[in-house]
């Protein structure tokens, strides 16, 4: 067979696979949401003479050909299994692998985003605020804190002064040193409750509260976290595990955004695409939890991100009541509305993840 036949078959060959590669992409179902993800694909955009024009259309279209591209989730294993075992890159899509774990590198450091979290709290503090509250506020640390292998990370010296410069109004309970990689998820960003007994002591030291720690440990859920999305390497599961007792069982939680009343562990969302949801339901902008079993009136607001959806409950033995406010969600000026400030007990607790972007705040 000589060279120009060759060719030949080659070409024939390679665009019949190109066929019916497009056959098969327009006849298939448009998938909807990227369980792995975590985020909406793109459909089909819609057709006119105006978006052909402006090349909008054109636009979506190629985010369309990308998202619903038959067997994505393989072709996108397979391309960072071939950049990071055989191109030997230490990362894709910012993250990387260490002792098994899956971490974002997260660099540098946004004093902008700083600044606008500490006006954000500033404002809060001004409005809400006054001398019967007890003040407090923690910073969770990502899990790039934990690592020293040529990784990029933040200053977090640097971050940690300029929150303690600004919130001077605020004690600062340091749970940096309560912590280590351990304490997260493989493959997920958060940490896990049943690691978390060390932040609980040290935080209940600082603001003088009693909580004994006394729990039965029960698994929930194995997962694969919203890393294992991103990196998309065969990983190890990781398992929900909650703590309980009495108190927390016979808790209440009344959510106003869906006027509804629920428990502590919301289990039908281990059906969720983010299984942590089962802490608190999830995101969710205002939080009234009852502790029934509370003969102290004694009440505490925490203004948080999801890193307290786990942390909450292991605090809610010593209180009557907890206001949990997420300002990504319900904009501070209108609190007021729903939540009466007298002398609660009042804490912050806001990850690195989001201080360092903090757009998301209202």
């Amino acid at each position: 067979m000589n060279d120009k036949i060759k060719n030949i078959i080659v070409t024939i060959s390679f665009l019949s696979v190109l066929i019916i590669m497009l056959i098969i992409n327009f006849m298939k179902k448009d998938i909807e949401i990227s369980l792995s993800e975590r985020r909406r694909l793109q459909q089909f955009p819609e057709f006119s003479i105006e978006k052909l024009l402006d090349g909008s259309f054109f636009e979506k279209f190629e985010k369309y050909t990308m998202d619903q591209f038959i067997k994505r989730e393989e072709f996108r294993s397979l391309k960072t299994n071939i950049e990071v075992g055989i191109l030997k890159k230490k990362d894709c899509n910012n993250i990387y692998e260490f002792d098994k774990s899956l971490i974002e590198q997260i660099y540098s450091l946004n004093e902008k985003s700083v600044v606008n979290m500490t006006n954000k709290m500033n404002e809060i503090n001004n409005k809400y605020l006054t001398e019967n509250n007890k003040i407090y506020y923690t910073i969770v640390p990502d899990k790039n804190y934990f690592v020293n292998s040529d990784n990029l990370k933040l200053d977090y010296r640097k971050l940690k002064n300029m929150m303690g410069n600004n919130l001077e109004w605020a004690e600062y309970i340091e749970i940096f040193d309560c912590l280590d990689l351990s304490c997260y998820y493989l493959t997920d960003s958060h940490w896990k409750q049943e690691k978390l007994q060390k932040v609980v002591d040290r935080i209940a030291s600082k603001m003088k509260v009693m909580v004994e720690g006394e729990y039965q440990e029960q698994s929930v859920v194995k997962f694969k976290g919203v890393y294992a999305g991103q990196f998309p390497i065969k990983t190890e599961s990781d398992e929900i595990r909650i703590l309980t007792n009495t108190v927390i069982e016979n808790c209440k939680v009344y959510n106003y955004e869906k006027d509804i009343i629920s428990k502590v562990y919301d289990i039908e969302k281990i059906n969720a695409p983010d299984k942590y949801d089962i802490y608190l339901s999830g995101a969710t902008p205002l939080l009234i939890i009852e502790n029934l079993n509370s003969s102290e009136d004694k009440e505490l607001i925490v203004f948080r991100d999801s890193y307290a959806s786990s942390l909450i409950p292991l605090l809610i033995e010593e209180y009557s009541k907890i206001t949990v406010i997420d300002t990504r969600y319900i904009s501070p000026k209108i609190l007021g509305s729903y939540v009466e400030f007298n002398n609660q007990d009042v804490l912050f607790v806001y990850s690195t993840l989001l201080i360092n972007n903090s757009t998301s705040l209202k």
